[in-house]
């Protein structure tokens, strides 16, 4: 693509999403030229959290086990 497609493509985008917010605009108020929040996935985060709790207590458990060894082994 050359630049002046890019810029046409560029300036027809912004100009879409002038109307979209207008469109809010009219419907919510000054508010609506605030584009909506992103949604989070709500499973995606869940899931990631609960291993990495998980990883930490087997880490931890693992670090207890070879301290609790090591002071067994001094005595």
């Amino acid at each position: 693509m050359d630049e002046e497609t890019l810029n046409r493509l560029a300036a027809e985008a912004l100009i879409e999403e002038a109307k979209i917010g207008a469109r809010r605009a009219e419907v919510m108020g000054p508010s609506g030229w605030v584009k909506p929040r992103e949604t989070i996935n709500k499973r995606f985060l869940h899931s990631t959290l609960r291993n990495a709790i998980i990883s930490n207590k087997h880490r931890h458990k693992e670090s207890k086990d070879r301290d609790s060894s090591k002071s067994r082994k001094k005595n």
